[in-house]
């Protein structure tokens, strides 16, 4: 596994999908202050990294879930791999917004999942966790098996860990921090010293920002 999560690294820093800024952080959607932000749709840019990306996520179904029936994706920023992913695999696809939309028919399951299918998630990254938990509970609220998560980055938070266990969520993820912050260091993007500032926000986020 390691060879494949410093290969994905390594592209996403190539084409900027990750970028680092520990002295100048990053203010996400949730709030969070961050050195730290990945970009998931720049690889849809980039043919053959995408390709490689779509080839091993469709991997990690298949070795780990072969069973699985249906692909679902976190709306909205994963719909794009995952429809990637169920057309290598032939499989249905279905994506699921992490709240009611406020119009039309108010969907949150966009596509038919019927009761009793065994579903994989797919996500671009997983930082707290919030919307893949959310999808799950969804898809198993809609009287489906939830067989793990699958997605591209992984920060590796502790809290995010504990909850997915908590969840009884598998999760497998092409890359994650560690990897990309050791090529980030290869490459000379960040300076070994810079380490600490990325460490410390990825061991407690919201005491960081404080």
């Amino acid at each position: 596994m390691q060879p494949l999560q410093d290969y994905v690294a390594a592209k996403l820093l190539q084409v900027k999908a990750i970028k680092l800024q520990p002295h100048n952080p990053f203010v996400w959607g949730n709030g969070w202050v961050s050195p730290i932000y990945f970009d998931s749709r720049k690889l849809l840019s980039y043919p053959t990294i995408r390709n490689a990306i779509k080839v091993q996520m469709s991997r990690a179904v298949l070795e780990q879930y072969p069973e699985a029936e249906v692909i679902v994706s976190v709306a909205p920023n994963a719909i794009a791999i995952g429809m990637l992913v169920a057309e290598v695999l032939g499989l249905p696809f279905v994506y699921i917004h992490p709240k009611p939309k406020d119009h039309g028919f108010e969907n949150m399951i966009e596509g038919d999942l019927r009761p009793r299918q065994n579903v994989v998630v797919i996500d671009d990254q997983i930082s707290a966790g919030t919307y893949s938990i959310k999808v799950a509970d969804v898809v198993k609220h809609n009287g489906c098996q939830v067989l793990g998560v699958v997605s591209i980055f992984n920060y590796e938070l502790t809290e995010t860990t504990i909850q997915l266990r908590e969840e009884g969520i598998n999760l497998t993820s092409l890359t994650n921090f560690f990897a990309v912050l050791k090529r980030a260091i290869e490459i000379k993007y960040i300076k070994q010293e810079d380490l600490t500032i990325f460490h410390n926000w990825q061991q407690d986020p919201l005491k960081w920002q404080k």
